[in-house]
């Protein structure tokens, strides 16, 4: 029993340590933004998707730091760093909408990649600053779907559906898409391609014929996406943080306060298990496309 009594008073201790050692971090940030000359930096890496776990960009995370940022009196501009193949198409669409509606200067900084869905997020923001090697570009719609009803029959898998409605089981890996299908899912591309041209040509500025040229899926290093009018400029990150603070109109050099830094209420969503567990909910929760049909991505 005394046992018990040590473990819990040892738990309390290394929590109240946790929290002022935050508490103290946090005063030290505060110090250095009184001057009110910060950029924020938000990262957007890897696979943007809604929902999933840290291995993602989600527009629930991206959002929210770009909504904090825009309300922080202290921040001039943002930075957002991304480094992202693409995604799927609706998260893509929402987190090009955040920056939209983002009312201080957003400067976006591409890492190795900011194609498809990245780029598409990447328009939308007030500058663009590349790498000359960055991959930029690949503006195009796919969807992918395996067959694997040779597979099946090779070793008698059968797959019974029970369905109602006659496109219910469409995207179904154990048999073949039908001409109808395929034309349905074909027209459902060439909406989401003729959105992402618009959404292009509407953040760069660009007119729509010429975005419809560039729009094959490929992609271009940096050195000729910025002649194509798809980047402002080549530079590195602190460029492109330089640049945000000229257009934050900061005077001297920007303070940089990174979003992704452990903050007070990270440390005790991580000390109290909450973070783990509405991740799990939000997996749990999630509808998964039907039967099996891959989203249509970016």
């Amino acid at each position: 029993m005394k046992s018990k009594w040590v473990l819990v008073l040892v738990v309390v201790l290394v929590v109240l340590f946790a929290i002022t050692l935050l508490s103290v971090l946090a005063a030290v940030a505060a110090g250095a933004a009184v001057s009110g000359n910060q950029v924020a930096l938000i990262h957007l890496d890897g696979v943007i998707a809604a929902g999933g776990d840290s291995t993602v960009s989600t527009p629930e995370e991206i959002g929210e730091a770009l909504r904090r940022a825009d309300r922080t009196p202290t921040v001039k501009a943002i930075v957002l760093r991304v480094d992202s193949p693409g995604g799927t198409a609706a998260a893509s669409q929402e987190i090009a909408m955040e920056v939209e509606r983002t009312k201080k200067p957003v400067v976006v900084s591409i890492a190795d990649v900011g194609a498809s869905g990245g780029y598409m997020v990447s328009a939308a923001a007030d500058e663009i600053v590349a790498l000359p090697a960055s991959e930029v570009g690949s503006i195009g719609v796919i969807i992918q779907l395996p067959n694997i009803q040779g597979l099946a029959d090779k070793y008698g898998v059968k797959m019974g559906i029970i369905k109602q409605g006659k496109h219910k089981d469409m995207g179904n890996p154990f048999r073949p898409l039908t001409e109808e299908e395929r034309r349905i899912l074909q027209a459902d591309t060439k909406v989401t391609y003729d959105q992402f041209i618009e959404q292009v040509a509407k953040g760069r500025d660009l007119p729509v014929a010429k975005v419809r040229e560039l729009a094959t899926g490929r992609v271009w290093v940096g050195t000729e996406a910025r002649e194509l009018g798809l980047v402002d400029r080549l530079g590195t990150l602190q460029d492109a943080i330089d640049r945000a603070g000229r257009l934050g109109k900061i005077r001297g050099r920007p303070n940089v306060v990174d979003y992704d830094a452990p903050s007070f209420d990270g440390l005790i969503d991580i000390l109290l298990g909450t973070g783990g567990v509405r991740k799990a909910m939000s997996a749990a929760l999630g509808a998964s496309p039907a039967a099996g049909r891959s989203p249509i991505n970016y």
